[in-house]
């Protein structure tokens, strides 16, 4: 049920879909739309989402999936083509306010940052998803920018997405990263790199915690967060 204000627990989580393409290497919103679901969380950042692009349907996944689920959704796309785009959506179950996309520098792939705010107990908190470049080379460049814009935004502030890193520096903004209570793979291919940060306005109730998923090469990383002062 959509209400119009939060309260000041919350669960969140990212999840980079890779439009959709499982494991078995077939394309299956409605698999992605199911484990969302399955997530119970009232905030979502996905990664790698697809908008009218003929490997997936010509569907508008965001518009899909915030659907399916229930939610709220804004898009950012980082690739346009004619209609088609390919970019990061941010899902919640309230209201999401002031919608902004920043330009992050690209090399193989332009990347972007996407901000919305959402009235959390009684307060404006900034829900932000990135998703980095895989090379080195383009993080460098990427996050010097991407600390830059966070530094302007006011706290609280919840930063989730995928940094195609295992120790993505945050220096400039101040965030703390959630970690899991041992190594865990958030990829196929091997490495934590889907990230939860928390300004210190916000804690943590549970340790990031991933959940089982064939629906994407990536498993959703899941957290309970709770805004300071109001336990």
């Amino acid at each position: 049920m959509k209400r119009d204000e939060a309260p000041a627990e919350l669960r969140v989580a990212t999840y980079n879909i890779r439009h959709a393409e499982g494991l078995d290497g077939k394309v299956s919103a409605e698999a992605i739309a199911e484990q969302l679901r399955w997530l119970h969380a009232d905030v979502i950042a996905l990664q790698e989402v697809d908008r009218y692009k003929w490997r997936s349907g010509f569907r508008d996944q965001a518009a899909y999936l915030a659907r399916e689920a229930g939610m709220h959704y804004v898009f950012a796309p980082s690739i346009r083509s004619g209609i088609s785009a390919y970019g990061i959506a941010l899902l919640s179950r309230y209201p999401l306010k002031a919608p902004r996309q920043y330009k992050l520098s690209g090399g193989r792939e332009p990347r972007s940052l996407l901000t919305a705010e959402l009235n959390l107990g009684g307060r404006t908190i900034t829900i932000a998803t990135t998703h980095l470049g895989v090379a080195a080379a383009d993080r460098h460049l990427q996050m010097p920018q991407l600390s830059h814009w966070l530094g302007d935004i006011q706290e609280p502030l919840l930063l989730m997405g995928d940094f195609n890193s295992e120790s993505p520096g945050m220096e400039g903004p101040g965030l703390l990263r959630l970690k899991f209570p041992e190594p865990t793979p958030t990829v196929l291919k091997g490495g934590e790199i889907d990230h939860i940060f928390i300004s210190s306005e916000l804690a943590y109730e549970t340790p990031a915690a991933v959940v089982p998923s064939k629906a994407s090469d990536h498993v959703p990383v899941v957290a309970d967060l709770v805004l300071k002062g109001e336990r």
